[in-house]
Order: C-alpha cells, then structure tokens, then sequence
C-alpha cells in the first residue's frame, strides 16, 4: 500500500432547494485580498458563486476568527462583496458553531442544509463540517474548488480525512464544485 494516493471524495452535481439552504463562508477575511496567500486563490470562484447564490435569494453568512475582530483583517474580504443583510460573526474556535451565533442565524433562516466554503479546509471546514452533520444533523454540501489548506498537502490530507471518518460520518457529506451547484 505504500505509495498509494488516498481514496478522496469525487464531486457530484448537486441541486439545493434554495428556501432551506444557507452558505457559509468561513474564516473569509480580509487577508483572502492578498495574492500571497493561499486562500486568494478562492476569491474568483467564490465570488461567482456568492453572486449566483445571492441570485437564487440564498442566505450567505460569513465567519471571521475572533482574534481579528476589531482589526482592519477582521472584515470580510472586499473583493466578495459582502452585502449589508449578510451577517459576519466572530466565533471563538475551530468550529464557527462555538459561542452560538451561528446556529440562531440558521435557526431564524430555516435552514437544513449548508453549503460550507472557506479556508482553511483541515481545521475551520472540516470541525464546522463535522458539528454540523455529526451533532446538528443539517445536510452539508462541501465544495472542493470552494475551500482551500495552507498547502497542497493540508489540503489533500483534509479530503481524504472527511471520507474515513467514524461512526459513518463520511456518508453525511455532499462533495461537488461550486459550479455543479444548481438552484431550485
């Protein structure tokens, strides 16, 4: 087996039923702007996707970690256009369910399935991923292009690690691209 590439996820089309579905863009900030840094290579993607999904009257909720609140890396990246009505916490941990906050504005939304981006794909997706379909019990479709590690391995390892997860954890997730998503 040594030498063997792991088993990782294969993307499917997915279509979502837009009055039950939330985005969620974790650990979006500011810094995404800077081209030397390996979440910039996420903007063009999700950007397009924020716009199809803001088309399809989806809610978009973004996470920043709470150290840069208050901080000018403390907004959400400029070049995703973050509108007024889409919220921004500032959860305290791994998980962007830590504190709360998270959960009262899916709650208020109605939403049973989330569509989770973001960067840092081996700590902030995969524990927010986790929660949410281990814990909560929301369906949780995960991008590949949509989240992205600090390299190539991190990156790799994370995919691998979302299908061998115990307790059949690996069977609640949804793995697609950003422009295999469709509306209803």
């Amino acid at each position: 087996m040594t030498g063997q590439k792991p088993k990782l996820p294969q993307p499917e089309p997915v279509a979502i039923a837009v009055d039950t579905c939330a985005v969620l863009v974790l650990d979006g900030s500011q810094r995404w702007s800077n081209p030397d840094l390996p979440c910039h290579k996420l903007v063009p993607g999700i950007k397009k996707f924020l716009d199809r999904a803001r088309e399809a009257g989806l809610p978009i909720i973004y996470t920043i970690s709470a150290r840069q609140k208050g901080k000018p890396e403390g907004q959400v990246c400029s070049e995703l256009m973050r509108r007024p009505a889409e919220p921004v916490i500032y959860p305290d941990g791994f998980n962007k369910f830590t504190g709360g906050e998270l959960q009262s504005f899916l709650n208020l939304y109605g939403v049973d399935t989330l569509i989770i981006t973001g960067y840092r794909s081996n700590i902030s997706v995969l524990n927010t991923a986790t929660k949410a379909t281990r814990e909560l019990k929301y369906n949780v479709i995960i991008p590949i292009d949509g989240m992205t590690a600090k390299t190539d391995y991190e990156q790799e390892y994370t995919l691998f690690h979302f299908t061998v997860l115990p307790a059949q954890a690996a069977e609640l997730f949804t793995f697609t691209m950003l422009d295999m998503i469709s509306f209803q």
